[in-house]
């Protein structure tokens, strides 16, 4: 990294994403990321709502309503799953963007920076073209501090979870594939959900800055790990690929069928709960990470009370 006199003052940076979530999730997502200080944040809302654009405004948002005839012209492959819609919103607002940096990040993923991103972005060198932004998964805890704990080594994974470690890569229930942050300006890049390229090929120029999180709510609480099951297993995270099995896909069906009915509950708790003594076992193998998010009071600070 260059030293901080030679970070840029006036650089820019933000977030673009495309998001199906309800109207208090989103604002969450809103509320973090400018409270942060990101200078645009580009939201695409894969299912058009007018009035939650209307109601979370701000000069500092862009919505797009993909309807019909935000799709009209564009090339069916471009929107033929939610994978390949948010690819090509994100390229498309990489190319036309005045940013410095760009993030591409999902509704349920908060960044967890040491400093002010501005200044962090600041003092990457000019070569780098892109940071990698590790994951860290969030736990089932409640309060104002929220625990993350961090990718697991196989060693350490059959220690903290002695019944499913050995079949969960890296202890996580999500995904443990890094997100990122791009340069702008880069000519014919394409920013797609883990991937910053150009001619199909992977741009190398990347880097990483310490500390930096993304903190991942994708199963917070047993509820939310239900409530997405079925899509995530057709569509999303749990679904097997061009041919390919999904192994946790795999292992949460075998368990969906168990004669014990709560055998998904007791998988979850085993994998996400902020247990005292989870929470003591992941700080001895320096894979914890606590953060205060503080969501709701910057909704309310920054839009107001939320009606409902």
């Amino acid at each position: 990294m260059a030293d901080d006199e030679t970070a840029k003052p006036d650089l820019r940076w933000g977030v673009v994403t495309t998001v199906k979530a309800p109207m208090a999730q989103v604002a969450r997502f809103l509320a973090h990321y400018l409270h942060l200080g990101a200078n645009r944040i580009f939201v695409h809302l894969d299912t058009p709502d007018p009035a939650l654009a209307d109601r979370l405004s701000h000069r500092r948002i862009r919505f797009f309503q993909c309807d019909a005839g935000y799709w009209q012209g564009k090339h069916a492959q471009s929107f033929e799953n939610h994978q390949m819609r948010q690819a090509f919103n994100a390229t498309r607002i990489y190319r036309q963007t005045k940013l410095d940096w760009l993030a591409h990040f999902d509704v349920d993923e908060y960044l967890l920076a040491p400093a002010p991103l501005r200044q962090l972005l600041g003092a990457v060198s000019a070569e780098t073209t892109h940071i990698k932004v590790p994951m860290v998964e969030m736990l089932d805890s409640t309060g104002a501090r929220h625990h993350f704990k961090k990718a697991a080594t196989p060693e350490a994974a059959r220690h903290l979870y002695p019944t499913y470690g050995p079949h969960v890569p890296g202890g996580f229930i999500s995904t443990l594939s890094p997100k990122l942050i791009a340069r702008c300006g880069l000519p014919e890049a394409r920013l797609g959900i883990h991937a910053f390229q150009r001619n199909g090929q992977d741009l190398d120029g990347w880097g990483a800055i310490a500390d930096l999180w993304l903190g991942h709510a994708h199963a917070p609480d047993f509820e939310t790990f239900q409530r997405y099951m079925a899509y995530r297993l057709a569509k999303g995270s749990y679904h097997d690929r061009k041919g390919r099995a999904n192994p946790l896909g795999h292992l949460i069906r075998v368990l969906m069928r168990d004669a014990d009915p709560d055998a998904l509950r007791h998988f979850h708790h085993e994998m996400s709960a902020a247990t005292p003594e989870r929470l003591d076992l992941l700080a001895a193998h320096d894979m914890l990470v606590t953060a205060r998010l503080d969501l709701d009071h910057k909704v309310t600070r920054i839009f107001g009370k939320l009606e409902g």
